[in-house]
């Protein structure tokens, strides 16, 4: 089975990785950090991108695609449209999906339970920009 997501690398000036925390309720690594996004409803995926971060964050950031990474599990072949968007400004974020987010520099990356998805695309992002 296939599915196609949507997800965003939103950093601030400072290089620092804005992630969201999944609630410990939801199934699939509950309690992990992972990007901002979530499955494609169409194939405009700029449209759902920009769809997923207001319902998840409740704002509009300009958003630039960056690249598509395929991943395979046990159940789904993924394909991932991943997009680039700044941010400095919390405070007009209103949260409406997770836990709670915040910003993470690279090497605090590796102290964090991470959606393994989400870490294999920051590992691309880093590697090529």
């Amino acid at each position: 089975m296939e599915k196609t997501l949507v997800v965003s690398i939103i950093e601030n000036s400072k290089k620092e990785v804005l992630l969201q925390k999944k609630t410990m309720d939801y199934p699939i690594y509950p309690g992990a950090w992972c990007f901002v996004g979530g499955e494609a409803e169409s194939e405009d995926f700029h449209k759902e991108m920009l769809r997923e971060m207001k319902e998840e964050l409740g704002i509009k950031l300009d958003i630039k695609f960056i690249f598509t990474e395929k991943i395979l599990d046990k159940r789904y072949k993924y394909t991932f449209y991943v997009f680039l968007a700044k941010l400095n400004d919390l405070s007009k974020i209103k949260i409406g999906e997770g836990a709670g987010i915040a910003f993470f520099e690279k090497k605090e990356l590796n102290t964090i339970k991470m959606h393994p998805e989400t870490k294999k695309i920051l590992t691309k992002y880093f590697k090529r920009f």
